[in-house]
Parts: C-alpha cells; structure tokens; sequence
C-alpha cells in the first residue's frame, strides 16, 4: 500500500467516525497527514498522524511540543482495519473521560492503573474535559 491509499482511506474512517478532526487537517508533500481537535481550554490538542504508512495519536502543546504519542501498530497498511478500530477505542476512551492523564512536568500522560507507575503527591490527574 502507498502513503496516498492510507491516508484517503483513514480520512474516509475519520468522516465517517470522526469528523470533529476534519476542521483542521493539514496534509504534507508526501500525501500523509495529521489533524487535531483542540481540548475545552485551548491547553493541548489532540492529534491523529498518518506518517509512514501508520497511525498515531498524541497530545501536544501551544508550542507544538509533544507530550506523549502512541502509535496504532506498524503494518504498513496490512491490518488498517484493525488499527481504524484501535484508534476509535482509544479516541473514545479519551473524549469520553475514560482515559486518566496525570500531570508531570507539564506534559499530561495517560495513566493506566494497571501498570506500576510511580505517583508523587505532587501528581494531580485529569481527564479530557479537565485539560
């Protein structure tokens, strides 16, 4: 699959299942792209990227500076379905409030209780709508 394939097809997924990230989408020389929805206060946005044939989400600040990322597998186009539907679970998980971000060092991190992460009394947590 070609970068220009990938990119149609997961802009076709995301006006269908996610066109809050249609109203700012830039697209690059190489035919990929990235867009983003921005959170209630204008403190971060949330972005999806389709660089190199792959799928990744993340937040990032004012100054374009990347708090974390998270990319939906390396198939180069082999599992898109599969990665579609990974990045509707994770998108859903953050806009509804599901997904916890701690706060450290001013970048929010997502928070899974499930792994061991060490939380300092000085960590406050967020969701979505508290960002």
């Amino acid at each position: 699959m070609n970068q220009a394939l990938y990119s149609t097809i997961t802009l076709k997924y995301l006006t269908k299942n996610h066109p809050e990230f249609l109203k700012n989408i830039h697209f690059k020389e190489d035919q990929s792209f990235d867009s983003f929805i921005k959170s209630r206060s204008g403190n971060r946005f949330l972005w999806i990227a389709t660089y190199n044939l792959e799928i990744t989400i993340g937040f990032e600040n004012h100054r374009k500076e990347c708090d974390w990322h998270f990319h939906m597998g390396a198939s180069a186009g082999n599992n898109q379905n599969q990665e579609l539907e990974e990045l509707t679970q994770e998108l859903n998980k953050i806009l509804n409030n599901e997904q916890v971000f701690i706060l450290e060092n001013d970048k929010y991190i997502p928070f899974d209780e499930n792994e061991e992460q060490v939380v300092d009394e000085n960590n406050f947590f967020f969701v979505w709508d508290e960002i």
